[in-house]
Formats: structure tokens, sequence, C-alpha cells
């Protein structure tokens, strides 16, 4: 039996790719222009800050960020180089390091997500009403819950 090209779900998963596509190239866009700061940087950032005790692994932060953990260690070895994180030897295992937060990265979080929120609400937020918001929440919810 042949496959139905046109299947909602060839459809819907498509859409899902290009909206986050466009919407992750401008707000990446926007949010550079206005502090500097690349998308990736300030989820980094975001990140870190909201994790238990303010301090993640490299492999916890590859876990949640679209990069390989070659490249989150390219990453935070950059971040670092900017002064914005740092690596803190884990005292119960001396093979791992944390990542943390320093003053300068936090304030620049503190900075970038006033912005960040306000594009947000342009670009994504303020272009769905009360009950599709909460509905896009609660399918995003569902989706990441079942997939973790």
């Amino acid at each position: 039996m042949p496959v139905d090209l046109n299947d909602k779900r060839f459809s819907s998963f498509g859409k899902l790719l290009e909206v986050q596509a466009r919407l992750q190239k401008l707000l990446d866009r926007q949010l550079e222009d206005a502090v500097g700061l690349p998308l990736t940087w300030f989820e980094v950032l975001l990140r870190i800050a909201r994790s238990d005790d303010q301090v993640l692994t490299m492999s916890a932060l590859a876990g949640q960020v679209v990069l390989t953990s070659g490249g989150v260690t390219r990453l935070i070895d950059r971040m670092t180089e900017e002064g914005l994180v740092e690596r803190v030897p884990c005292p119960g295992d001396r093979r791992v390091n944390w990542i943390k937060l320093t003053a300068l990265g936090q304030q620049t979080l503190e900075d970038a997500a006033a912005v960040h929120l306000e594009h947000l609400d342009e670009e994504f937020a303020g272009r769905l009403n009360a009950s599709e918001m909460a509905g896009l929440v609660r399918a995003l919810d569902s989706l990441h819950a079942s997939l973790s």
C-alpha cells in the first residue's frame, strides 16, 4: 500500500520544524543585535541559572541544548573566555566539572532576559491568543515528558 505523502503527521511535524527554525533565526538575530549575545549562549546561561544549585555538568547541559558534547565543550570554552561562565570542580568527583555563571554571566543573563521577553512577546506569544498558548504549552509539555 502506498504511503500518503499528504498525511497530517508529515505536515504537522514539518510545520513544527519550520516555525522553530524561523523563530530561532529571528530571535537570535534580534537578541544579538540588541545585547550582543547569541541565542544559544542565552539558553546556556538560562539553563544554568534555572538548575539546582545554579550549576550543571557538561553532560547535563549537552542533554538540554541542541549540541553535541563536543559542541558544548567548545561553546563553554568560548563563554569562559568571555567571562560569562566558569568551570568549578565537583567536590564529590574530581573527574567532573560543574559549569557555573560568573557575576558577569548573571548580569548578562538578566539584561538579555528582559530584551528576549519583549521579542518573545512580539514574535511568538503575542501571535497566539490565551487559549492557543495554553494548548501549545500542554502539547509541548506532553511531548517533552514522553521523550524524556
